[in-house]
């Protein structure tokens, strides 16, 4: 029964090839910032090192926010898992774990980077700025990723759409910020700040609260879409 069920357990869903190459690649993005400043008098700020950061490891959090639940489609165990004896908030819960831990492990990658230039004065605060920004979209991501892969059911298809929703919605809000009966509204869809506020580890309190209200009305959807029956 271990056996069956150990895809949902933190190590199975947090461990892999796909983890470490862009931990590994966000590590170097960041670093190339540091190297810049330090050997070619590159004039960077700190928030350029962890938004060259960011680069990588926001493919890496797109990637687990569909991966999670993807890989129970993949690997036909959707079922499985909804009649193992579980509440439906409990395995969307454990996925949310997973996703957070994801989430702080990045976060405390990307002020070693900066530390290891010693660039930062105000740690703790630089520390805090990153961890609220990583959990804040990481939550969004998982929420919406697994809305899609439950509607999709094929990770690269989830992946590729997550990605676009992110990229046109920057387009289509600006469009809407220059209605005047629209810019008021636009600062209470998380899609016109997420990314950007995420790259440079810059929520303001407002966006947190609307960011948290939107993944919980999707966490909602999500759980009336995990009892749904007959998934093939």
């Amino acid at each position: 029964m271990k056996n069956r069920f150990k895809i949902i357990f933190l190590k199975q869903d947090l461990v892999s090839v796909t983890t470490v190459v862009l931990w590994f690649l966000s590590f170097l993005s960041g670093f190339s910032i540091i190297f810049s400043r330090s050997y070619l008098s590159g004039g960077f700020r700190v928030d350029n090192v962890y938004a060259m950061f960011s680069m990588f490891s926001n493919y890496l959090l797109i990637y687990m926010s569909v991966q999670l639940f993807g890989k129970e489609f993949n690997y036909r165990t959707i079922n499985s898992i909804r009649i193992c004896g579980r509440s439906h908030w409990e395995i969307i819960v454990r996925k949310l774990a997973v996703m957070l831990v994801l989430a702080i492990l990045t976060a405390s990658l990307s002020f070693l980077t900066l530390l290891s230039d010693q660039l930062i004065f105000n740690q703790l605060e630089v520390f805090g700025q990153l961890l609220l920004a990583y959990v804040t979209y990481s939550i969004f991501l998982f929420a919406l990723g697994s809305l899609i892969i439950f509607l999709i059911k094929r990770t690269l298809h989830a992946f590729i759409t997550i990605f676009l929703i992110l990229k046109i919605a920057i387009a289509l809000m600006n469009v809407l910020s220059s209605f005047e009966f629209t810019s008021y509204l636009i600062n209470y869809i998380p899609l016109s700040f997420l990314e950007d506020s995420f790259s440079f580890a810059r929520y303001t309190p407002k966006q947190v609260i609307v960011t948290l209200i939107w993944s919980a009305i999707m966490l909602g959807v999500l759980s009336m879409l995990y009892r749904k029956r007959g998934f093939k």
